[in-house]
């Protein structure tokens, strides 16, 4: 009597959204990834001084390429967005407490909700050595405008953010999300443009997600770093650097068939047994220590306590939230 065939049963695929944020976590350290992502812990203390700063000028270039595109003239779009930094920093009364409700879904001023929030770690002037004041600030991006008031990029698109299915195999599948601070026509191609601000002078490194994965989304093997340096010594022409990076198309592979799956894999790990393993290689950085810092430090049975004095849940990462990694 013959036996009956086997039945093969072909197993759902995991679908994983990840941007580079997230993927440069997992790859630091497995409980901030806890922390941060799985269960969305915000300090209570805020944003950092450095990246408060960042915002700002953020804000400044999203209303001011999207002033050009929309027709504007150079010197009314550089108005446009002094004047929307200068809010960010100050705060919008209108959405900065914004609360919504069902009779009241969106604030009267017409931002998003916290659009403009004030900053808490920011003054007017630095009152602290290590601080930069928000007047500081909005003095550098008028020496900014100033420095490339004659160049020739042409925007295309401001603060979008793309997806797209990087990799897949039997078990996952895994898009990638990016938000693009800025897509522009610079004269030698169409590129991603990134801003970075920074406080000290710092030398490019092409081994960035963030980089790689914007110029898979973009179709392109090079990418703009827009520099903007906060030093009060050094000439318009030493902190204004707009940098190349430029990636071979054998790298961008790698990256995206071998390195990508390897760290997503690695998550899964985690996420199925359910322990995020620290790194305590990762608790200093460039900006300081790690914000949970306290929290690993803590004896096992105190750290929950710690979270509950000093965190906050927030809302659920997404590649829109205004972090830098």
């Amino acid at each position: 009597m013959a036996s009956a065939p086997d039945i093969f049963v072909p197993q759902k695929k995991r679908h994983i959204a990840i941007d580079a944020t997230m993927l440069s976590t997992i790859m630091g350290c497995g409980r901030l990834v806890d922390f941060r992502f799985n269960h969305s812990l915000l300090s209570l203390n805020g944003k950092s001084n450095s990246l408060e700063c960042g915002n700002i000028a953020h804000k400044y270039f999203e209303i001011y390429y999207k002033s050009i595109i929309a027709g504007f003239i150079k010197s009314q779009s550089h108005g446009m967005g002094m004047a929307a930094a200068e809010m960010y920093a100050r705060g919008c009364p209108g959405c900065m407490h914004f609360k919504p409700t069902d009779e009241q879904p969106k604030p009267v001023c017409g931002h998003k909700d916290k659009e403009y929030p004030g900053t808490e770690n920011t003054p007017y002037e630095k009152e602290k050595e290590y601080q930069i004041g928000w007047k500081w600030v909005l003095e550098t991006l008028e020496q900014y405008f100033d420095f490339y008031k004659n160049d020739y990029w042409v925007p295309l698109e401001v603060e979008i953010v793309k997806g797209q299915v990087l990799y897949e195999d039997d078990e996952i599948v895994i898009l990638w999300k990016a938000k693009f601070d800025l897509l522009s026509d610079t004269t030698q191609g169409i590129y991603p443009i990134d801003h970075k601000t920074m406080k000290q002078r710092r030398n490019n490194i092409s081994l960035n997600n963030q980089f790689m994965g914007q110029c898979i989304l973009a179709g392109t093997q090079n990418m703009v770093i827009n520099k903007v340096g906060f030093q009060t010594t050094l000439k318009p022409h030493e902190k204004f650097v707009r940098a190349t990076m430029s990636y071979s198309h054998k790298r961008l592979l790698e990256w995206q068939g071998t390195i990508l799956p390897y760290w997503i894999y690695k998550y899964l790990d985690y996420l199925d047994n359910d322990y995020w393993a620290p790194n305590f290689d990762h608790c200093e950085n460039k900006y300081g220590n790690c914000t949970f810092i306290d929290v690993c430090e803590a004896d096992p049975e105190e750290r929950e306590r710690e979270l509950k004095l000093n965190f906050y849940v927030g809302e659920d990462w997404n590649p829109t939230n205004d972090e830098e990694d």
